[in-house]
């Protein structure tokens, strides 16, 4: 790529049904319209923001339209992963993403370029029963099979991660099924593969395993506690949200985060 590509990496905005929804001292309307302020004095215009899932706290219908009421006028494409807080037919009805192609009618699984480059979302939404846990469908697998047949560098995006964080609850509880699976298709194609980026930890974290880099991005509401032995879910006191700046170029992948009062 002759330019640069710089985008915006979030995640968990966890909006409620109204503006006055507040989730662990939290008001996830304000921190969301916070974020954008910040995003409006960037010196530089980013190619897009991608959102990796739990766009509401609860698969509120009211808050996937008060999200796009508050994206309308925001001058940046901006695209969304499925997170298990959502609900991929409502992502897809109130939140359009201009350019993408759907490469499934069920789920929200699409694909989009930026100049040459390629980018490809993931549904890892699973059933109620295996919440919080995600898990790739064998459909969406093949799809991905064929992506990386067309051998373009692609970047990806998913709400789970795939592999283990050296967490005890978080590995127990968090994780794609079949993350392993998921892994080694990427392996199998690991020159072509510039990152995985998802969310679901709300907690900014970077793995580099055989040859692939997975990065998740920090909540815009509230950040977990990650820590290697944790045996339950702990959060950081509340007051600050997180994005990512991530930069491609033919060379190098650049990740930033930032921090922003809420």
């Amino acid at each position: 790529m002759n330019t640069p590509i710089r985008f915006i990496h979030i995640s968990d905005t966890h909006f409620g049904p109204d503006k006055d929804f507040v989730q662990r001292s939290v008001n996830s309307y304000n921190a969301f319209s916070s974020f954008l302020k910040e995003v409006k004095h960037l010196p530089f215009k980013p190619d897009f923001i991608i959102h990796t899932g739990d766009v509401t706290a609860d698969c509120f219908e009211e808050g996937y339209k008060l999200i796009a009421s508050v994206i309308e006028d925001l001058k940046i494409p901006m695209y969304f992963a499925t997170g298990n807080h959502d609900t991929s037919a409502l992502i897809k009805k109130y939140l359009p993403m201009t350019g993408a192609e759907v490469v499934s009618s069920q789920l929200n699984s699409y694909r989009f370029s930026v100049g040459d480059h390629r980018f490809f979302t993931i549904d890892g939404r699973g059933s109620d029963e295996i919440d919080p846990h995600g898990v790739i469908s064998e459909e969406q697998m093949e799809l991905l099979k064929k992506e990386l047949k067309t051998g373009k560098q692609i970047t990806l995006f998913i709400h789970y991660p795939a592999l283990g964080l050296d967490s005890t609850w978080f590995d127990k509880n968090m994780l794609l099924t079949n993350g392993e699976e998921f892994h080694q298709v990427l392996v199998a194609h690991k020159d072509q593969i510039c990152g995985v980026f998802f969310g679901h930890i709300h907690r900014s974290s970077q793995t580099l395993q055989d040859g692939i880099l997975y990065a998740s991005a920090g909540s815009i509401a509230g950040q977990f506690i990650l820590l290697p032995d944790q045996k339950e879910p702990l959060f950081e006191p509340a007051g600050q949200g997180f994005f990512n700046i991530v930069t491609l170029t033919d060379s190098s992948l650049i990740i930033k985060e930032y921090s922003f009062n809420h």
